[in-house]
């Protein structure tokens, strides 16, 4: 049941990070409503994936499940940053493209991204490493 829940955490990432993420946030217009969007399916994700990582760690690996739930840990502390600061800032498209505001607010949204991305790949290496 561990490998399952590892499997379903891997895929779902997978499935976020090279689908969902790229396609709302490289849309030229409505970025707001692209990026609630994005950030909607993110908190349910997270919801998900503790406690897949929770099954995880309970059956599986307890070292590697700290370290997949610190890593999504991490991954949630910058996207509640980014959430606050989206909301000091209101309609991101009101400001100019090269506005400090929003090249900071574009650089922690790829932080976030890039996050995922990693937890995804040491999630992968760790997958590959109980199949065998």
């Amino acid at each position: 049941m561990g490998f399952v829940a590892l499997s379903l955490y891997a895929g779902a990432l997978f499935l976020l990070v090279t689908v969902v993420a790229p396609v709302l946030l490289r849309t030229e217009k409505n970025k707001d409503v692209a990026g609630s969007f994005y950030g909607q399916i993110l908190w349910r994700f997270y919801r998900i994936a503790f406690l897949l990582l929770l099954v995880y760690l309970i059956l599986g690996n307890k070292w590697l499940g700290i370290i997949l739930i610190a890593g999504l840990s991490l991954n949630v502390v910058v996207s509640m940053w980014l959430r606050n600061y989206k909301r000091a800032l209101g309609n991101i498209e009101g400001y100019d493209f090269n506005s400090p505001q929003r090249v900071t607010f574009r650089r922690v949204s790829y932080l976030s991204t890039f996050l995922l991305l990693i937890n995804l790949l040491i999630s992968t290496i760790i997958l590959f490493k109980e199949a065998v």
